[in-house]
């Protein structure tokens, strides 16, 4: 029997498992030491003709030669990460240029890796909402700058090898600027942090709005995907489970969270409401408390999640 190209992804993804074990990290607080599993050399895997996904580090990137260059889908934690990665893209796609780049939102463990492709002239994908925050990973440039463009909605590139669609966010989601991308060839949505089936949501970004961020849900499951790859995590084969994981989790949250906003619970109160429910079996309950007091006190009394004011700095986004 023949594999389709899709069913032979699959295949493939069952065969490796990058990135098994992952920390979650609060903002302002120093992530723990990495174990030996998390420092081992990098992995990657060709996943159709003219695509390939790896773990640098501990984050998961893409690339896809698109004929006359190669597209990078984020670029890792570190300058080392960023290395090896472009090491890794020269080996497979040799010849060719990395004229692309796509980020699916700025927190420094998907992209502080950037900096060592400077100076170049690659054009960047951002959301729209990041271009204020881009001017933080681009500085330092001489010589070489790159283009960026903003994307609003859907940018649909038609390449000679394969097709590729960026979707920006509408409205913030885990921040106020992700992006994600969908292969129509493989039925695979890079999804960045949208969906987190081995790992706890985190909510505790400035722009989180888990509102946006369940109709983001929404539309990548509408896609009906046969394959999810995050920014960390192994990848997902099962796709409406791991989505609807996130889902449940994003809904208890805001359940609690507009229960204790209509009594005007203060924050200690929250924080122990956060301990005494059970949000999600995969989410420690310190961190239920974290992520739910970072969305309390930006709640408004109709239930709305206004981005916190920035700090006065041209560097990304803090960590998850």
């Amino acid at each position: 029997m023949k594999q389709s190209p899709a069913m032979t992804f699959i295949a493939v993804l069952a065969a490796l498992n990058l990135a098994p074990a992952v920390f979650a990290q609060a903002p302002g607080v120093p992530a723990p030491p990495l174990p030996a599993a998390e420092i081992a050399p990098f992995e990657t895997v060709q996943t159709d003709t003219n695509s390939w996904v790896g773990r640098f580090g501990v984050t998961n990137c893409a690339w896809f030669d698109l004929g006359d260059g190669v597209l990078l889908l984020d670029t890792g934690a570190t300058p080392g990460d960023a290395k090896n990665f472009l090491a890794e893209v020269k080996r497979t796609v040799p010849g060719k240029a990395v004229k692309w780049v796509v980020m699916t939102h700025l927190h420094p463990d998907s992209n502080n890796g950037f900096a060592a492709m400077l100076p170049t002239d690659v054009t960047l994908f951002v959301n729209r909402r990041a271009m204020e925050n881009v001017r933080g990973i681009v500085q330092g440039a001489k010589g070489k700058t790159p283009t960026v463009l903003a994307v609003a909605d859907t940018v649909v590139l038609v390449a000679r090898t394969q097709t590729l669609e960026i979707h920006a966010t509408a409205a913030p989601a885990h921040t106020e600027h992700d992006l994600w991308v969908y292969v129509p060839a493989s039925a695979t949505v890079y999804v960045g942090d949208l969906v987190t089936s081995t790992r706890c949501p985190m909510t505790s970004d400035r722009g989180t709005d888990p509102k946006g961020w369940l109709t983001t849900l929404d539309k990548i499951e509408a896609l009906h995907p046969q394959a999810l790859i995050a920014t960390r995590g192994p990848f997902s084969q099962v796709p409406a489970t791991d989505i609807k994981l996130t889902r449940d989790y994003l809904n208890r949250m805001l359940e609690i969270l507009k229960e204790m906003k209509a009594k005007g619970a203060a924050e200690a109160r929250v924080s122990g409401e956060l301990f005494a429910k059970k949000i999600g079996d995969y989410c420690p309950q310190e961190l239920d408390a974290i992520n739910g007091l970072e969305l309390y006190r930006r709640m408004t009394p109709d239930g709305k999640f206004p981005p916190a004011k920035a700090a006065k700095t041209d560097a990304p986004a803090p960590k998850r």
